[in-house]
């Protein structure tokens, strides 16, 4: 303290040394002080501009994890009621949930943002939607505001590059942790970690934005107030300011190399230089920003998340203790290029999941991602049969492809990681639930199905009408394999695998609660019989088949009857030609009716208990349904008309589910 000339005390006044970065600037100037003192927003409250971005994720997030919550609550009290009326004949039966106006808002949300601006975009209006307003928050909060730059450069560093730099650095851990396959978002809002993928692709993107954004003004500002040798000696003044330079080639690499050309180039080589980027950025970040503000207190975020999720794969994902046992993967060779990966293992996992594979064998560091093709049917404990059906790219995929025709009966060790993705929904809870799928997309399907069937028989699902309808190219005479390559006599054909493994789920449900309709878009077409044949006993081996009224679709599913059971196929078969024999049929001539009367119709009443067949013998009339019967229809189906027509007979609530291209959509 001291004094005035008439003794009064005066103050001494004491700067405030953090209002700036002392090794950059001056802090002791009064004029510095008493600049970054009138200005809203201090260097020293940079915080805020971090915070600002924090609050708005995490606001969105709060929102999906809430409507999660009301979808998954409701799924749950609707199997509550339905499982309860059923067990409880004699006792008073609850009411089923009613469509609330919250219900009925959300249906017309969902069907809009699930709508795409075109036939080429690859993302629906909804996720647009999300990253524009994901992009216009920053770019508003960092240009709306000013200054731009400070008064002069030595008064503080421009505000522009400070609020976007804080903003970029806490985008961060939410650019990770939207990446990561143990996904902690994934957990709130019930969305998978590869629909996530977009968003982490995005999000990067506009990191990368604001980084430059960050880096520009300190790069404008010595040349506009002095001259080029003005920002030649900033930058040589302090490590400060070149160190981030290698932060940013990283980042740069991560939003180039994520371009979908060039991970199709080459993906596995994407992925290994992806993750060794992504390290090298946020260990250059540490360095950078050196614990100014709270820089830091972002990027162990950022680091925690990533070894937290590494860690929970590791012990509780992966079969990575299990495999040193003797887990082994098989592989049989399908026709038309395709593979089958069958591995016994103790891992359970759900309808519509994928699991990531790695065999050291074949190539020791991919870990390539595939969807179950397979049901977890026994216990848990016990072995189930992961089954594993694809066509063969590049790399790992093209070299099981060769291994599987050169030496299909070996067997190799394999690593997995998984499962992962899913549905959050329970498919179960819908009166109706429709499912479609365009070629391969017909692999999680399966799951689904065998789900719903096991579901249904237990009486613990509300489904009561099971629609499947499936878009592939041929009847199953798939072109021929090249010549130079040697298939074994084992092998399948891919699409008979599909069409078998859903006859055999079909056969084990209620009577007539599955519809499944082929739609063959490169066979010649022909009329087809408007009723349902036999997937496996009157298949179409070429597309030659009577002239009767293209197949119409069912309006509405009969009432429930009791689940067939046939547990033999063989002894099934037998009963059928007993059955002929008994009621008068010559069992050697029926190959001969075939010949002479097989291409005539006859007459089906619309009340007909049984269905017939075209392809089959007059003699098979007489002969009951097995419960694999499908409609068969050449083109692509009508989905977008088609659907409007169906759900005249749908339930309260329908499912629509559907994993192909979006021009099938279009066209439709």
């Amino acid at each position: 303290m001291s004094t005035d000339i008439t003794g009064a005390d005066i103050p001494t006044y004491t700067p405030n040394l953090k209002i700036l970065n002392p090794e950059l600037y001056n802090v002791t100037d009064i004029e510095v002080q008493f600049y970054q003192r009138r200005i809203r927003w201090p260097w020293r409250r940079g915080d805020v501009h971090a915070w600002g971005w924090v609050l708005f994720i995490m606001g969105i997030l709060v929102i999906y994890g809430l409507l999660n919550y009301h979808d998954i609550r409701l799924d749950r009290r609707r199997l509550q009621v339905s499982i309860h009326n059923r067990r409880n004949k004699t006792g008073a039966r609850m009411k089923m949930p009613g469509r609330s106006t919250y219900d009925r808002i959300t249906t017309h949300a969902r069907a809009f943002a699930y709508h795409r601006w075109s036939q080429t975009a690859s993302i629906s209006i909804g996720m647009s939607t999300l990253i524009v307003a994901g992009f216009s928050y920053p770019m508003l909060y960092v240009f709306v505001q000013r200054p731009f730059y400070a008064r002069s450069p030595d008064m503080g560093p421009p505000p522009l590059a400070g609020r976007a730099g804080m903003i970029a650095v806490a985008m961060i851990p939410f650019v990770v942790a939207l990446g990561m396959k143990a996904n902690l978002v994934s957990l709130v809002t019930g969305v998978g970690h590869e629909k996530l993928n977009v968003l982490h692709r995005w999000l990067g993107l506009l990191m990368g934005l604001l980084s430059i954004i960050h880096a520009v003004p300190f790069l404008v500002e010595p040349v506009v107030n002095g001259t080029w040798d003005d920002l030649k000696n900033k930058f040589m003044s302090n490590i400060v300011y070149w160190n981030g330079v290698g932060a940013f080639a990283c980042l740069f690499w991560l939003c180039i190399a994520s371009l979908k050309p060039i991970r199709r180039l080459c993906y596995e080589f994407f992925v290994h230089i992806h993750i060794t980027a992504g390290v090298g950025f946020i260990s250059l970040m540490f360095w950078h920003c050196n614990n100014m503000l709270t820089s830091w207190h972002y990027l162990f975020a950022a680091f925690g998340i990533w070894v937290g999720c590494l860690v929970y794969r590791l012990f509780f994902r992966t079969n990575f203790i299990r495999a040193f046992s003797g887990e082994q993967a098989h592989f049989t060779p399908l026709t038309n290029d395709g593979v089958q990966i069958t591995i016994p293992t103790t891992m359970r996992w759900r309808a519509g999941q994928h699991v990531f594979i790695r065999i050291p064998s074949i190539s020791l560091l991919d870990n390539h991602p595939f969807t179950v093709a397979s049901a977890a049917e026994k216990p848990e404990g016990e072995y189930n049969d992961l089954v594993l059906v694809f066509k063969p790219q590049k790399g790992f995929t093209r070299r099981v492809y060769d291994i599987s025709r050169k030496d299909p009966d070996n067997s190799f060790r394999a690593y997995l990681d998984g499962p992962y993705g899913g549905l959050a929904r329970k498919l179960e809870s819908f009166e109706t639930v429709v499912l479609v799928a365009g070629g391969s997309g017909i692999t999680p399907l399966i799951g689904h199905l065998h789900e719903l069937a096991t579901k249904i028989r237990a009486k613990e699902a509300v489904t009561r009408d099971v629609r499947i309808i499936w878009t592939v190219k041929h009847f199953g005479n798939f072109p021929s394999t090249p010549s130079n390559i040697s298939i074994s006599n084992n092998s399948t054909d891919a699409f008979e695998w599909f069409k078998d493994e859903i006859s055999r789920i079909a056969r084990t449900m209620p009577r007539n609660s599955l519809l499944v309709q082929y739609f063959v878009t490169q066979e010649t077409p022909v009329p087809l019989p408007a009723f349902p044949i036999s997937a496996t006993r009157s298949w179409p081996a070429t597309p030659r088949t009577p002239s009767t009224p293209m197949t119409p679709m069912f309006i509405k599913a009969d009432p429930l009857q009791a689940v067939r059971e046939i547990p033999d196929e063989r002894e099934y078969e037998m009963n059928v030609l007993a059955m002929r024999k008994e009621l008068g049929h010559d069992v050697d001539d029926d190959d001969d009716d075939d010949d002479e009367e097989g291409t005539e119709p006859h007459a089906i009443t619309k009340d007909e208990s049984i269905v017939t067949s075209a392809i089959s013998s007059p003699a098979m009339a007489k002969l009951p349904p097995i419960g694999d019967e499908v409609l068969l229809e050449f083109g692509r189906p009508p989905l977008r008309a088609a659907l409007r027509q169906w759900s005249e007979g749908f339930g309260k609530r329908t499912c629509v589910y559907g994993l192909f291209p979006y021009r099938l959509l279009r066209r439709g």
